[in-house]
């Protein structure tokens, strides 16, 4: 086990990028070993690690921004969130709710624009709430993709022609199954109800206001030059608009924007987040609860964050993960207690993942006590 330990430590000082400072030196401490040996385990080209304790934060880039260009990532390298996305679409949501531009409780038919919406004879009509939570009953996706660039389809169009058609497979709020496509419709009712396009919206209300300014659905040309290219499952995608899929899937960003959007979601104070935050879906509560256990047992859904229950030395989490176009991502904090953090690997590797979720959660509990 020493020759084991001591030979991962060797690579990761010979391979990995040297720590930067943190005005807090425990967050330096925290990721001094395990920042590299998490990129060394997931077998990426390229990993960037982000913490934040309180007012400060550490972001540090391992590897190569594509296999082999021998270019270290660095807080303003370009990648992919995925699924994390739809985090940032459900603060849209919070947004609206709390100006009463909507409400939890309005049915996904108020913002349908004349198309049927379908229902379940007897029981309740799909909500916001209901595609914010993965219950509105729909299926995770459409169908089958065509060949388009990730994160280019369904279109809007698509997805509310397929709607009209669909058979939901069971009531309303009473499973939760992760649905890509609900996250786009709910992304659509949110630009109906305020009168803009979604990638406005989100601007306007979230990326705006915070500062996020390398946070986008269609970045420039310069930003496309310092996106880091992805690999394993499905491969890479060129750098391309994705407003397409904005509300499930379709942001790009940088370890910089990821700490401002750590930071913000430790403030316990913000009547946004409060909403956001708060667990509408405990899992006891469903008949059954599909696709969220991948960073460990689900215990009960927020507005789009999933909620890991304290266990042991870990404390109540919330997190995210997303993945395609070649990248994995994974985002979670402790709620009151001032830490988190967000790591993304240019590879798309399901049992690497695993072993990074875990890190990610143990190096979160090693700061904060219980």
């Amino acid at each position: 086990m020493r020759f084991i330990l001591g030979l991962a430590l060797a690579l990761c000082l010979g391979l990995a990028a040297t720590p930067s400072r943190a005005a807090d030196p425990l967050l330096s401490e925290s990721i001094a070993l395990t920042g590299p040996v998490l990129w060394l385990v997931s077998g990426a080209p390229g990993m960037v690690l982000v913490v934040v304790r309180g007012h400060d934060n550490v972001i540090e880039g391992y590897g190569e921004t594509e296999k082999g260009n021998k270019i270290e990532p660095t807080a303003k390298s370009l990648f992919r969130l995925g699924s994390i996305s739809k985090v940032f679409t459900t603060e849209v949501l919070a947004s609206l709710v709390v100006d009463d531009t909507v409400r939890l409780t309005d049915p996904l038919q108020q913002y349908a624009g004349g198309v049927m919406v379908p229902r379940v004879s007897g029981a309740p009509p799909i909500t916001l709430l209901d595609l914010a939570t993965h219950t509105a009953g729909l299926p995770r996706e459409m169908g089958f993709a065509p060949e388009k660039p990730p994160f280019t389809w369904p279109t809007r169009a698509d997805r509310w022609a397929w709607l009209s058609h669909e058979k939901l497979g069971w009531a309303p709020g009473s499973v939760a199954a992760y649905s890509n496509i609900g996250f786009d419709l709910l992304a659509d009712a949110l630009a109906t109800a305020d009168g803009q396009p979604y990638a406005a919206l989100l601007s306007a209300r979230v990326t705006g206001p915070l500062g996020m300014k390398d946070t986008t659905l269609d970045p420039t040309l310069d930003e496309c030059q310092l996106l880091m290219i992805g690999s394993g499952i499905g491969g890479p995608g060129p750098c391309v608009d994705t407003e397409a899929t904005g509300g499930s899937g379709g942001l790009y960003s940088t370890g910089a924007d990821m700490a401002i959007w750590l930071r913000h979601n430790l403030d316990t104070t913000n009547p946004v987040l409060l909403l956001s935050h708060a667990i509408y879906r405990p899992r006891q509560s469903l008949s059954a609860a599909i696709g969220f256990d991948e960073a460990g047992p689900m215990a009960g859904l927020g507005l789009g964050w999933v909620m890991l229950a304290a266990h042991g030395h870990q404390p109540m989490l919330l997190e995210k993960s997303g993945g395609g176009g070649g990248f994995m991502t994974y985002i979670a904090f402790a709620p009151g207690r001032d830490v988190g953090a967000f790591v993304v690997m240019n590879r798309v590797d399901f049992g690497a993942f695993e072993a990074l979720t875990k890190g990610i959660n143990d190096l979160i509990a090693n700061l904060v006590t219980r």
